[in-house]
């Protein structure tokens, strides 16, 4: 992105669009609370006023539209209800969409226009059925103007503006004076009122004058906005509010009829003759301040090009001010003979006659009748101020005292997401390096045969091992992100689909501060969407069947986030109809995805966890939420993809639990190095649950496979020799055998090695090369002798 300064608007307008969709959803369950209406306004205040900064109209005036109708719900003229709130909610995805598309052109979309057209009049309706149960509607723009203000207001202004104005009166057209004092902040608002005028539609002229005396230089605020702005539109009282609608508290309308330029400008001593000389005093003083001035730096100085050419420059833009074209076409005159004489003389001498020239002409016009200094602009709702406090943000003009209190700034800093990528790396090669240290002291011991060499080493790993796991610990806490990152968008989404659905739904969310390693988080949305719009879609009844089944009428579903162990557990639950295992045996039967025989000796938990077989669904037809048999499918495979579990516990007639048991971060896996099938392999910690050593009486033979009781539970065993087409190590007879008990798909399954080695943290690499394909691995690590470990994947072994 070439543009910092959107690079730096495009997160912070996601930021407030989401924070404005949490609002409204908090707004939707409490409309009277006045705390979170203002809060939403503020945001999308802040908004708006950003966005005015870059060439974006279209979003712009979108983002104004829904900023008036909260004002509306603001000032209790509204009341919120769920169409006003869908509606903003289109507004709010079709800014994200063109932010979205922003960060990546730079610009919007070429159809910007007609769709925030068509957003702004479904907006724009709600504020019609507002006024439509008034009496008597009284808009901004209806404000009454006194008769000798609008002839004040219309002196200001060249006979010819004047002329066009009347032209346009003429010929049936709106004329509409405007009268516009910006708040003195308005500059710390995001606001842009030169811009701002001067984008009125048909704008047929527009004057500028200082809203109070100007102050001496040493006491003047170059940060404080001090004019007022005067201004003829060729359009209704209407467009022209609507186009200054977000100002309207700061501008006076009155339209415009012939009579008013007919006997109120000539009562202000202008007629239509008058021309440039009836209005031209007003800038006499201002124009002769600068011809003295540049008088002043040419006599002061010697000659210098630069100095000739910034005096011919001022009086060129002086006299297309005052309509003096002689002036111009005499500054170039004089700017090329200085030149060529280098010297300043000819520039001066015309100077001298150019302020000769205005001190004629003011004493010339000094008779004729002169409007009295424009009075003082209204005091604007903002006072105005030397220094504006620090704490304002941009567009939050507050609207009273209760809003004004000060925030303490957030102590965080941008980085980019690949320079912590870079740490996590490298801490992941320091960890490697590290475990090559043990290796050294027994090196040390076993080939030098120095045991004083191998306990020092030792006692410098352990040193280095305390710090890289604090290191990896600091690093990883930057990568942790808080689970609400995700949970965030699923108060919106229960409530868009419970409302397609006819039904009616409570979301409760417990423990979004509990936080998981950013790559899980990210990958974690997807899961949650399928798992959640199932629950909707086939776990909760309608209001109907609920109150039937003697159930609150609103369902209950749950979103819950807990740190257990070295794990994130997140729970999706609800009080729906739950599932049944029968309906489910049924479904897969048909559909092929277990035989009738198989089904016969699934148990009802078994049965339940049918649900994440792929093509598998119970819906009758295929909507836009379910039905295809992929959701739940996908929802193992990504779980599990990262190392994760997932499990459904239902109860028919009382609810669903479908529970994900995640890791907490992915960049450095804990696994135990074993002894058997002729080598070394790796197995990850997180699928282990004990180790035990057991007599071989204690094997029994079941059919065709081993087990043996560990607890009072069978546990079936496996060979890793034998997954592996590997010759087993022969042991005697009375040598008991090393057996890891795994956990695998929700299985305690035991797996006979040769032995058990240490445990240690590595840097998974997937398979690559002609071994990606290897079947029973899920990737390598480095030793710290410089050998490389195979470690096992057990989900396919097993």
């Amino acid at each position: 992105m070439t543009n910092p300064l959107l690079a730096r608007f495009i997160p912070e307008a996601r930021d407030l669009l989401e924070s404005s969709s949490s609002g409204l959803l908090a707004l939707e369950k409490a409309p009277d609370d006045a705390r979170t209406v203002n809060e939403v306004f503020r945001a999308v205040h802040t908004l708006k006023g950003s966005s005015g900064l870059f060439d974006a109209p279209a979003l712009t005036k979108l983002i104004h539209v829904a900023e008036d109708l909260l004002g509306a719900v603001r000032a209790d003229k509204l009341a919120l209800n769920p169409d006003i709130v869908d509606d903003l909610f289109a507004a709010f995805d079709q800014v994200g969409a063109w932010i979205g598309y922003m960060e990546e052109t730079e610009v919007l979309p070429p159809d910007a226009d007609k769709v925030s057209g068509t957003l702004s009049r479904l907006l724009r309706g709600h504020l019609a059925v507002e006024n439509s149960g008034d009496a008597a509607p009284q808009t901004p723009a209806a404000t009454a103007v006194d008769p000798s203000a609008r002839a004040e207001w219309l002196a200001l202004f060249e006979a010819e503006a004047l002329a066009d104005a009347r032209a346009a009166l003429e010929k049936g057209r709106p004329v509409t004076l405007i009268r516009y004092a910006p708040a003195a902040n308005a500059f710390f608002c995001g606001s842009d009122p030169l811009n701002l005028v001067l984008n009125t539609p048909r704008l047929i002229a527009v004057e500028q004058q200082p809203a109070q005396p100007r102050k001496p230089l040493a006491e003047f605020e170059p940060y404080q906005c001090d004019m007022v702005f005067t201004a003829l539109a060729g359009e209704s009282e209407d467009e022209v509010a609507a186009h200054l609608r977000y100002e309207m508290e700061l501008v006076t309308l009155c339209a415009l009829r012939p009579e008013h330029l007919a006997a109120e400008t000539a009562e202000a001593g202008l007629t239509a003759e008058a021309g440039p000389a009836a209005t031209a005093p007003r800038h006499v003083a201002l124009a002769r301040t600068i011809v003295a001035n540049q008088i002043r730096a040419l006599s002061g100085a010697d000659y210098a090009a630069e100095g000739v050419s910034a005096a011919a420059s001022a009086v060129a833009r002086l006299a297309a001010s005052l309509r003096r074209l002689d002036w111009a076409g005499a500054a170039i005159a004089a700017a090329n003979e200085a030149n060529a004489q280098a010297s300043t003389a000819p520039a001066l001498a015309l100077l001298r006659q150019i302020d000769a020239d205005l001190a004629t002409f003011d004493q010339a016009a000094q008779p004729a009748a002169a409007p009295a200094a424009p009075a003082p602009a209204p005091a604007a709702p903002n006072a105005p101020h030397p220094k504006p406090p620090p704490q304002t943000a941009a567009g939050a003009a507050p609207a009273d005292k209760r809003e004004t209190a000060k925030h303490e700034p957030k102590k965080t800093l941008r980085v980019d997401q690949g320079k912590i990528d870079l740490l996590m790396n490298l801490i992941g090669e320091m960890i490697v390096s590290k475990n090559s240290l043990p290796f050294l002291a027994k090196r040390a011991e076993d080939v030098y045969g120095s045991r004083e060499m191998s306990r020092e080493i030792k006692d410098q790993y352990a040193i280095i091992d305390r710090l890289a796991q604090e290191m990896q610990a600091a690093i990883m806490a930057v990568r942790m992100l808080p689970v609400s990152d995700v949970f965030d968008r699923f108060p919106r989404l229960v409530r868009d689909v419970a409302r397609r659905l006819g039904k009616e739904v409570e979301l409760a969310v417990e423990g979004e501060d509990t936080a998981a390693d950013k790559t899980i988080i990210e990958a974690l949305g997807d899961p949650l969407l399928h798992i959640v719009r199932n629950s909707l879609d086939h776990g909760v009844e309608s209001a109907e069947e609920r109150r039937a089944a003697q159930k609150p009428a609103v369902a209950a579903l749950a979103l819950r986030a807990y740190q257990e162990a070295d794990s994130v557990i997140i729970e999706v639950e609800d009080d729906g109809r739950g599932v049944d295992p029968a309906r489910i045996r049924a479904a897969a039967i048909e559909k092929g995805v277990i035989t009738p025989e198989r089904a016969a000796q699934l148990s009802d938990a078994d049965s339940v966890n049918l649900i994440f077989a792929p093509g598998f669904s119970t819906a009758q037809q295929v909507s836009d939420l379910s039905g295809r048999g992929v959701g739940m499918d996908v929802v193992r495979t990504t779980i599990e993809g990262f190392g994760g579990r997932v499990h459904v516990a239902s109860t028919p007639g009382k609810g669903t639990l479908t529970r994900l048991i995640l890791p907490l971060s992915m960049a450095v896996t804990r696994i135990m190095i074993i002894d058997g099938a002729g080598g070394e392999y790796g197995v990850p910690m997180d699928m282990i649950v004990e180790t035990v050593r057991i007599d071989r009486a204690r094997i029994h033979r079941v059919k065709q496979s081993e087990a043996f009781v560990l607890r009072d539970q069978l546990i079936p065993l496996a060979r890793l020799a034998d997954l592996l087409g590997q010759p087993a190590r022969a042991k005697a007879e009375d040598e008991p055998e090393a057996v890891l008990v795994c956990r695998v798909k929700g299985r305690m399954l035991g797996m006979v090695i040769d032995d058990f080695r240490i445990g240690m943290d590595v840097v998974l690499k997937p398979m690559e090369g002609i071994v990606a394909g290897a079947r029973g691995f899920s990737g390598t690590t480095l030793l710290g002798d410089g050998r490389v470990l195979l470690v096992l994947d057990l989900k396919e072994l097993l």
